[in-house]
């Protein structure tokens, strides 16, 4: 199966969808390709609901999350209760803290996802209308996006990998017949007998495990593309600045026996609309670090106490086939924050580059070519409000408390380092 063919695939799957879901259009009223990662999102029942549904599926979308989040905390309770009763054991401890560190982290994330969805339809409408770059219209700068976002996407793969040595746990207690769960648990009852109530918490522990892997895998690819196709955005935003003089004094050059326009009204013109394009981006900029400024928060302050965790879990198990899942999580979890340092510190680059950019565009030139001192008034003024409009550069932030940056993430890798050498010494 060719790319084309795929493309058209996961095109009409989207088309597909329920009627109830949301499904964005590109500017030309067609369906955006989606890629299969961000389907994660109805594992935790995450994807925004269309903007006018029926009560009796405004009522089931309530039920499901409502289920959702009992199997959830049925989960996290029971590992607790199994915490609790084996203190005196810290390597398992650790077995049963790091999923539950990470089931914690994934329910402050996913139902904030579900409580923003009506503000993350609309984001998601605005992504695809005005900073979607299709691959019909710019197809070099499509690719290169395409291929900045191949890191992300092979990343989640290990989640996808923790996901199935979690799932073969109950598949392999079936076949030696056994009545086991995903996840180690336990409560004040024999929850194994009979066979409908081991069908029920199975089904629960199932279920918050694909609720957990899901959402992290869309969010993280969603992410990463909204900041990269941003960032495309502002790139062409500076080209455009650094060719609007010359394209402007050529075009007086050639259009000055046809009209009476002056070259510094041209030159204003085109920056009027360059200073348009870039309160656009700025509003969706804005927009983006509104929508997942919680949820990255949360990413950053738990991921030094989980790689600490896990860490010490890989350090005395050892690499095994049993504890693989430790190790690909570790991974996936480096490589991600290592992906989102270098995509935020791409981002505030790019928009650091404006206002010296607005200063930088040669404006001096269309003043040497002007005598009405009127024109030249106002085009100063313009240019000192471009400056003024990306004094601050764009950086996407953890509740404005933590930058997402390369600076950030070696901080938390080393607080996960220093955390990992306090816990093997008390072990």
């Amino acid at each position: 199966m060719n790319s084309l063919s795929v493309l058209r695939l996961v095109v009409s799957i989207m088309r597909y969808l329920p009627i109830s879901y949301h499904k964005p259009l590109l500017p030309n009223g067609l369906h955006p390709p989606i890629d299969w990662q961000l389907y994660g999102f109805f594992c935790a029942n995450g994807w925004p609901l269309a903007a006018h549904i029926t009560k009796t599926r405004y009522i089931a979308d309530i039920m499901v999350t409502i289920m959702q989040f009992m199997s959830e905390s049925m989960v996290l309770i029971g590992e607790a209760v199994v915490m609790h009763d084996n203190l005196d054991n810290i390597s398992f401890v650790c077995t049963v803290l790091a999923p539950n560190l990470i089931l914690f982290e994934m329910m402050l994330r996913a139902y904030n996802i579900i409580y923003r969805r009506n503000s993350f339809r609309t984001h998601i409408e605005e992504f695809y209308k005005k900073i979607y770059i299709q691959r019909t219209w710019n197809p070099e700068l499509f690719e290169k996006i395409r291929r900045q976002q191949l890191p992300t996407k092979y990343s989640t793969f290990t989640y996808i990998i923790t996901l199935v040595t979690y799932v073969y746990v109950p598949v392999s207690g079936l076949i030696k017949n056994e009545r086991l769960v995903p996840f180690p648990i336990n409560f004040g009852f024999d929850y194994t007998v009979p066979w409908p109530r081991y069908l029920v918490f199975l089904t629960m522990s199932m279920w918050t495990g694909f609720a957990v892997v899901g959402p992290l895998v869309a969010e993280a690819n969603i992410l990463a593309m909204q900041i990269l196709h941003l960032n495309g955005r502002y790139s062409l935003l500076l080209e455009d600045l650094r060719n609007i003089s010359r394209e402007s004094i050529a075009e007086h050059e050639k259009c000055k026996r046809k009209d009476n326009m002056l070259v510094t009204q041209r030159f204003r013109y085109r920056l009027y609309d360059i200073i348009r394009r870039n309160v656009e981006l700025n509003d969706f900029a804005k927009s983006m670090q509104e929508q997942y400024s919680f949820r990255v928060f949360v990413m950053l302050a738990l991921s030094a106490t989980l790689l600490c965790v896990l860490g010490f879990l890989t350090a005395t198990l050892g690499i095994t086939a049993q504890n693989i899942r430790f190790v690909s999580w570790i991974i996936g979890k480096v490589v991600e924050l290592l992906i989102f340092g270098r995509l935020g510190t791409t981002l505030s680059t790019t928009t650091d580059k404006l206002s010296t950019s607005y200063y930088c565009c040669d404006w001096e030139d269309i003043i040497l070519h002007s005598t009405n001192a009127e024109e030249n008034k106002k085009l100063m003024k313009l240019i000192a409000l471009a400056i003024h409009l990306n004094s601050n550069p764009f950086r996407l932030t953890g509740l404005n408390f933590s930058v997402v940056n390369y600076e950030t993430v070696v901080a938390i890798l080393r607080g996960a380092g220093s955390y990992f050498t306090v816990i093997y010494a008390y072990r």
